[in-house]
């Protein structure tokens, strides 16, 4: 069976790259079109691109000349656009019969947009259906949030969450490309990152809860940006209304590894998840570790890790559109 064309927006970015270099030799797509702003309209992508990607680019793709963002053919596009273009651009092509599988953050609280991890919550696809356009959009949630709530999700089934207390320590990467001055972050930890902490904290509640409705668990969040390279990492702590307990958490986690095979990587080593010794360049796992009794049996402890360019950005967008694509054909 051929590939299906796929167009990338916003090719010459982090995300963009990445997008290009984990359809390299994926089963389903191929990447057919790149676009970026205008003044690389025409342009070779070989030739305009800073490349950062751990693989090389290959021949056939840095041949490719650069399209107008409005003007690619393919039916199915993944946007890695800032959320100012992508507010403009995702919706034009949605009406001329496009799917686009969003990376931005413009459309991923809207009511007929799901906001999407397959795994966790698949039921949202129903939204597409309200979507008036003659193609559809779907979006993935911020980088941290999808580590976060996959870490949450199989936890949900030992009682009822009443709140989940949040620390992020976010890679450089996601800063995207020249990212943070050296000179603020060689040695040092920023303990704000504009925007981050309510995007956490809204969409933790809209993945988790049901289409219509946001969960309504309390989530309190600080975010960092710290001196790593790619990576974040989530530490969270939840209090739950009954009682709860490791080995049942084990077991969930378990469960959920079982229906769903390269979700995660639980570690019992006491020093893991760490970014630089777990994760690898096309890493879709969600990375669960020390996991532990709070001060009292309502409350649970662990830390999250995935990689930021992949399970939270470009792996989650290709991801998306897979699980799109299967929904609309009524697989």
């Amino acid at each position: 069976m051929s590939r299906i064309p796929v167009a990338i927006l916003g090719a010459t970015g982090p995300v963009g790259q990445k997008v290009i270099s984990m359809l390299q030799d994926h089963p389903r797509f191929r990447v057919a079109e790149l676009a970026a702003s205008d003044a690389r309209v025409g342009k070779k992508y070989g030739e305009i691109v800073a490349w950062k990607n751990e693989y090389p680019l290959s021949p056939e793709v840095a041949a490719l000349e650069m399209r107008p963002l409005l003007e690619v053919q393919s039916h199915c596009v993944i946007s890695a656009l800032p959320a100012e273009v992508a507010r403009e651009v995702e919706p034009a092509l949605a009406g001329r019969g496009h799917l686009v599988s969003s990376n931005a953050s413009a459309f991923r609280m809207q009511e007929d947009v799901p906001l999407l991890v397959p795994e966790l919550n698949s039921a949202h696809l129903s939204l597409l259906n309200r979507q008036k356009t003659q193609g559809r959009i779907v979006t993935n949630p911020n980088c941290s949030t999808v580590f976060l709530v996959s870490a949450l999700a199989p936890l949900l089934e030992l009682g009822t969450l009443q709140h989940v207390s949040v620390v992020t320590m976010q890679a450089l990467s996601g800063a995207g490309y020249p990212g943070v001055p050296s000179f603020d972050i060689l040695g040092n930890l920023i303990p704000h990152i504009g925007g981050e902490e309510a995007k956490i904290q809204e969409e933790t509640k809209r993945i988790l809860g049901s289409p219509d409705r946001a969960a309504t668990f309390g989530v309190t969040v600080h975010v960092h940006r710290v001196p790593v390279l790619h990576g974040h990492t989530v530490a969270a702590h939840l209090t739950f209304k009954e009682e709860v307990s490791i080995e049942n958490a084990r077991a969930s986690y378990a469960r959920w590894q079982e229906r769903f095979p390269g979700l995660f990587e639980i570690h019992t080593a006491p020093d893991r998840p760490q970014p630089a010794r777990d994760l690898h360049p096309h890493d879709m796992r969600v990375h669960v570790g020390r996991l532990k009794q709070g001060d009292n049996a309502h409350t649970l402890g662990l830390v999250a890790l995935g990689h930021n360019l992949v399970r939270g950005a470009a792996g989650a967008a290709i991801a998306n559109l897979e699980s799109t694509l299967d929904y609309l054909e009524g697989r």
